[in-house]
């Protein structure tokens, strides 16, 4: 008779034990996946030179890796607002309206060529009218964005690069980091900042790229859609073909029925056409 009260009793407490466990549940979960200190944007300082260096570079290439995004688009807001739109307005749309504002200049006679050495400039060759505000507005938009897209691009490569770097010395602290640090009260915390590293260098890297790819492409788009030819028309120049050489550098076999005579030489070539200027000018 006493064996029911009992099995009644440890039912009760079991429930009670999991209710606890249930209503800790959250906390337990949050204290678990909180993030490191380098993932929070901190670098952890432990007093070893190697490791402090490595937290603190990490911290920084992740700090520049959250602009990223920003500076790419930096790189059109000037040309967007040149053209008419949002500067929040796509690379795509921008690039439309900017291909539809060459078009009427070609239109009427203006014509655009970039150079991208030894630095991105727009030069613009004047044939049926001369450029007013709004086309040079255009100008000056189109050499800005061509630049920042560039440099952009350079920059956030150089960081995808220093990212990788920093990632070779971590994984060779990790590899030494139980001898290294054996004894020290805060082995485990070093380990767990190490690992976290990782993921932080990876996106990072991650994010340059994508980006650095952004700029590049929104620079190679714009010259596309801008520019009316690789390299300068010359007068007089664009179709001149090469000098004719003699028929052959040997002596001509003989004409049948000519008695041994040699064949008539052929006619000089004409001298080449003279050269012009430039068609356009910067």
């Amino acid at each position: 008779m006493t064996r029911t009260p009992d099995r009644a009793g440890r039912l009760r407490a079991a429930a009670l034990a999991l209710l606890l466990v249930a209503a800790h549940a959250p906390l337990l979960a949050a204290c678990a996946a909180q993030p490191s200190q380098i993932e929070q944007g901190r670098a952890l300082r432990t007093g070893k030179q190697p490791y402090d260096e490595l937290f603190e570079a990490t911290r920084e290439v992740r700090e520049e890796s959250l602009k990223a995004e920003e500076l790419a688009r930096a790189a059109r807001a000037d040309l967007a607002r040149a053209v008419g739109l949002d500067p929040r307005s796509t690379d795509d749309a921008v690039l439309e309206a900017a291909r539809a504002r060459a078009a009427e200049l070609r239109a009427s006679g203006v014509l655009f060529r970039v150079e991208l050495a030894p630095e991105a400039r727009l030069v613009s060759a004047r044939g049926g009218r001369s450029l007013d505000a709004d086309d040079r507005k255009l100008i000056e938009a189109v050499e800005a964005s061509l630049k920042s897209s560039v440099a952009t691009s350079k920059q956030l490569g150089e960081l995808s690069r220093r990212a990788a770097e920093l990632e070779k010395k971590r994984a060779s602290l990790a590899a030494g980091s139980a001898e290294a640090l054996a004894g020290d009260p805060r082995r485990r915390e070093v380990k767990r900042e190490l690992e976290a590293a990782e993921r932080v260098l990876a996106e990072a890297s991650a994010v340059a790229e994508r980006h650095a790819g952004r700029a590049s492409k929104l620079a190679l788009d714009l010259v596309l859609a801008i520019d009316a030819g690789a390299a300068p028309a010359r007068r007089g120049s664009t179709s001149r073909p090469p000098p004719r050489q003699p028929a052959g550098s040997a002596k001509a076999p003989p004409l049948r029925g000519s008695g041994g005579r040699d064949a008539p030489r052929p006619p000089s070539p004409p001298p080449p056409p003279s050269h012009g200027g430039d068609d356009f000018d910067p």
